[in-house]
């Protein structure tokens, strides 16, 4: 039975790393269109289930990158303007 509840775990887990990775690609991608309100949204939501999950370490540190990269998008325009 608790092979079966860690099997289990790690493929939410690994859906869960998937989900957030497209969430930060699609802020991403908003971001490039000009529509930073609602990259800024997708972000917010990717690091919060990044915030929540039990991801393995190294899973971790690839997708806070990412959302370290995603955040430089959003902010570089308006740190551009000021």
């Amino acid at each position: 039975m608790e092979t079966a509840l860690a099997r289990l775990r790690a493929k939410t887990d690994q859906e869960l790393c998937t989900l957030i990775a497209r969430q930060l690609h699609r802020a991403r991608r908003l971001a490039g269109r000009g529509a930073y309100r609602d990259a800024a949204k997708d972000f917010l939501a990717a690091r919060a289930l990044l915030a929540g999950a039990g991801i393995p370490p190294e899973e971790r540190a690839r997708l806070e990158r990412l959302m370290h990269q995603v955040r430089q998008t959003i902010e570089l325009p308006v740190t551009a303007v000021a």
